[in-house]
């Protein structure tokens, strides 16, 4: 009778450490399926408080066109109660004028019927100057229109429409932190060569970047490069001496974290000479 097979005890080790390796691998899909669901949770908050967000800006722009059309309407009222005021005192004043004239007029009448020729004679002649006085006068202006009833003003709402069509989302997040790239830096005599990157999964995007340096015994960082460049060598530093570096990014909204530091040392190399020399001396 044939003994019954058992697997050895190598494969034993091999299948269990496979084991080992599925259950990290399953440990960690568990987390992450964990951290979905929190951004998913995230992402409806955030959603929520980003429409408030958006109403509350956009009822602010309602509520200051609603002031502005508020100061525009006054301007049309003073010129409607304007145009109003200057026909009124024309009509006014025709009214008086088309008074005294018809008076006149009346009185004339009366003293053509008059029987009496020495009387007439003596008034005739200033009877006629008043009325072609009257008449001179009513042809000076008097019977046109002052105001017109057209509202001479045209609201140029064109800027404002323009606007409102270029009305989007901008932007308004800090750039990510940037990554120096350890494989890609190092030094060269008394130079050195930094280089550095966007992490991976960064949707922002930055307009700039600012490198610091030490002064290679420890003291203050200062600016040795802001641009858009990735890649930047600084020369003129100390021989055998350690820096220590780091990054940042800039954008229109702000500045990112620092980078974790690196430290380069430079090569050694001969002190240079701090006395002047023979020929400086006699001023060669």
């Amino acid at each position: 009778m044939r003994a019954p097979w058992f697997p050895s005890s190598s494969l034993q080790s091999q299948l269990s450490q496979a084991l080992n390796g599925l259950s990290d691998r399953a440990k960690e899909a568990k987390e992450f399926l964990v951290q979905l669901r929190n951004m998913v949770q995230q992402i409806q908050e955030n959603s929520v408080e980003f429409e408030a967000c958006l109403v509350a800006q956009c009822d602010a722009l309602i509520d200051a066109l609603n002031r502005r059309k508020a100061q525009l309407l006054a301007r049309v009222n003073k010129e409607h109660e304007h145009k109003l005021k200057v026909v009124r005192d024309q009509i006014s004043h025709c009214t008086v004028k088309l008074r005294q004239t018809t008076g006149l007029m009346e009185y004339c009448l009366e003293v053509i019927k008059e029987n009496d020729p020495s009387g007439f004679l003596q008034i005739s002649d200033a009877l006629i100057r008043r009325v072609h006085l009257t008449e001179d006068q009513w042809g000076k202006g008097t019977l046109t229109p002052r105001m017109t009833t057209d509202f001479d003003l045209s609201l140029d709402n064109s800027p404002l429409l323009q606007s409102i069509h270029q009305l989007d989302f901008v932007q308004m997040k800090i750039p990510a932190t940037p990554i120096l790239q350890l494989e890609e830096c190092c030094t060269h005599n008394n130079s050195a060569t930094l280089s550095w990157k966007q992490p991976p999964l960064s949707t922002v995007p930055a307009d700039g970047y600012i490198l610091e340096l030490d002064d290679g015994n420890g003291g203050q960082f200062r600016e040795v490069y802001v641009g858009k460049e990735t890649m930047c060598t600084v020369d003129g530093l100390h021989f055998n001496s350690t820096y220590n570096a780091r990054i940042k990014a800039f954008n229109k909204t702000g500045v990112s974290q620092y980078s974790k530091t690196l430290v380069l040392q430079t090569s050694e190399g001969k002190a240079l000479q701090q006395y002047p020399s023979e020929r400086e001396l006699r001023g060669i």
